[in-house]
């Protein structure tokens, strides 16, 4: 299943954020990390995750909780969700 994070955290935070992810590539089992995008001109991380199930995600996330928050989004791939919105509205 695929999710989407948001990552907001304290401008103030944003050199402890920076050294923490640089000299932290930690995996979890079940948790894959699809891609990732810093806000250049904020002070959040996106980043789009595969995961086995959402207890898996969320212990992935855990170790960042006490430098921001993370806001957790389930997504589809746009192919999928137009076949499901199509079959869903001729019912």
């Amino acid at each position: 299943m695929l999710f989407m994070a948001i990552f907001s955290y304290s401008p103030e935070d944003r050199d402890i954020v920076i050294e923490r992810r640089m000299a932290t590539m930690e995996k979890t089992v079940g948790v894959e990390v699809r891609g990732e995008w810093f806000d250049v001109s904020g002070h959040r991380v996106f980043r789009l995750f595969e995961a086995e199930d959402e207890v898996r995600l969320a212990s992935s996330i855990y170790s960042w909780t006490d430098l921001g928050v993370a806001e957790i989004i389930p997504v589809l791939e746009t192919d999928k969700a137009l076949k499901l919105l199509k079959r869903t509205a001729k019912k």
